[in-house]
Formats: structure tokens, C-alpha cells, sequence
């Protein structure tokens, strides 16, 4: 998915919006994109590429959907030409991991539950 210098300026005006409300530094926000302060700023103000993972991760943090927001996204969906892209969800467990599996589209995860003490 190629973006457009109208979905930078959405991100770019969202982040803003979001900062605004949440008091978030855009070293805290990079933090949590597993990005540096310099690489998101780049991101936003055109100096990198806009990657789908990045848009996954930055929508995803702030709980938003980018078919929502973000112009070139829409219209792909409304023309049908939207193709299928890759997302990474990360899961952190109380306890050892014991066995994974998959069946269709479900990941069944085993675990072995860690009480904790108090």
C-alpha cells in the first residue's frame, strides 16, 4: 500500500490531537512504535516512507481504525482494491508458555498460570 502526503498530514494532525489530550511526549509515543524519537518524527513529517506496519502499530496504540482516517485507505476499500496486508500482535502472559497451535484463523495459546504472591 503506497500513502499519500494527505494520509502523512492525517497521522500527523491525528498524533497531534491525540498528544494534546493524552499529555504524551513523542518520545513516549516512539517508545511504544518501537521506533526512536528521530524515526517517528521523520515518519510524520514526510522524511520516511509511511509503512503499513507503522500504521498498524500507530492506529493500534491509539485505538483508532486507519480505514477511518486515512484517505488513500478508504478509498482502496471502496473500489475493492484494498489487498490483504500482514499484522503483528505481541501477548504477554502470567505465566510459562506450555504449548501454541493454530486451527483456521484461531491461535490457541497453553499456559502455565504464575499466582502471584501478595
Amino acid at each position: 500500500m503506497q500513502y499519500t502526503e494527505k494520509d502523512r498530514r492525517v497521522l500527523h494532525d491525528t498524533w497531534m490531537s491525540y498528544k494534546a489530550k493524552m499529555r504524551i511526549t513523542q518520545i513516549e509515543m516512539a517508545k511504544k512504535l518501537e521506533l526512536t524519537q528521530l524515526e517517528f518524527s521523520d515518519i510524520l513529517r514526510g522524511d520516511s516512507v509511511i509503512q503499513q506496519q507503522f500504521v498498524n502499530d500507530f492506529c493500534g496504540i491509539l485505538n483508532i481504525d486507519p480505514v477511518l482516517i486515512l484517505p488513500s485507505l478508504r478509498e482502496a476499500v471502496q473500489k475493492g482494491s484494498l489487498a490483504n496486508s500482514i499484522i503483528k500482535n505481541t501477548f504477554i502472559f502470567d505465566g510459562e508458555i506450555k504449548k501454541v497451535t493454530y486451527v483456521g484463523n484461531q491461535l490457541i495459546v497453553e499456559y502455565e498460570h504464575t499466582p502471584s504472591i501478595s
